[in-house]
Formats: C-alpha cells, structure tokens, sequence
C-alpha cells in the first residue's frame, strides 16, 4: 500500500474541531497591566506550554481577533496563571466580552506589576520574545522573568467542558 501523495489538502474547520477536543488543555489567565493607564487586561489560553527550558521559554497561541491581546501585548511584561480546578469562574470571566475583565476577579499585583490570580496553580510572570501569524492565530513565545508554584490540580478543557483530576487519583492502600 502507497502512502497518499504530500499534497495539501482542505481540512474541514468542524471536523478539525471535533477531533482536537480530544485532546485536554490546561486553562491559563494572561493579564496584564497598562503602563501608561494602569487598567488591568486579561485573556484565557488553552495553548499554554513550556518552550524551552535553557532559556526557560513558555509559548502559547491567539486568535487574529482577538480584542484582548493587543492591549496585553503593549504592555513591557505579561503574566499567565495556570488555573485551578476550582476556578472556572475566573475563567468565565476572563473569557468574556468587555472592557473590565478583572473586576470580578481576585488578582495582586507582581514584582513586576502583573496581575497574579489568587488561587492558581502558578504563576509566571513573563516578556516576549517574538510574535509571528501562524493561520487564523498569533504565536507568542516569551522569556520567563519569575515564577512561582501554588498547590493543588489544575483546570482542564476536554470535549467542550471543564473537568480535573480529582476524579482519577489513585489510592492508597
């Protein structure tokens, strides 16, 4: 049997969908601070992930239309919480549509003036290093300036809801 030839071909946007939400992803708050105005912005992620480790590099991915990123971005630094599972709230909140994201939520403010989501699993504290289209998203990889690690499990997406590890820890006996 021959392997099909390598040619581009058309994938079904619902189709795709469909077969990448079995795939589960952590749930991550971006937020920043506007240095000029000081209003607090903030997006969720479910494209967070560790890039490199030698420089400690995340990464992660935004919609072109995103009406969130681009005021994170102007910012000099950005911070992301990993949720945790007792946060869909926060995410919900971050997820909607409007100018005041962040007043429902409870935040204190970093070393380096970033939002940081009380409750989190943890925080990183973050500057970018490059930003480049990728289809209908931008790909964001930054250098990580600080971080810091909570306790707990994190908020997970799968199969168009939130879920957690609770459920699956083994025993002891």
């Amino acid at each position: 049997m021959s392997a099909p030839a390598l040619e581009s071909r058309r994938i079904d946007s619902d189709t795709y969908r469909s077969v990448m939400r079995n795939l589960p992803t952590a749930v991550a708050a971006v937020c920043s601070t506007d240095p000029m105005t000081g209003d607090r912005n903030g997006m969720i992620v479910g494209t967070f992930a560790s890039l490199s480790i030698e420089p400690a590099l995340v990464t992660f991915s935004v919609m072109h239309s995103s009406t969130s990123w681009p005021k994170i971005s102007a910012a000099e630094t950005f911070s992301v919480s990993l949720l945790a599972e007792d946060q869909q709230q926060v995410c919900r909140a971050l997820s909607a549509k409007g100018e005041d994201k962040l007043s429902t939520v409870s935040y204190s403010e970093s070393p380096w003036g970033t939002p940081h989501i009380h409750g989190s699993l943890a925080w990183f504290d973050c500057r970018i290093e490059q930003q480049f289209a990728a289809g209908d998203h931008v790909v964001v990889i930054a250098s990580v300036l600080e971080m810091t690690a909570g306790e707990g499990d994190p908020l997970i997406f799968h199969g168009g809801r939130f879920g957690s590890f609770s459920d699956s820890r083994p025993t002891s006996s």
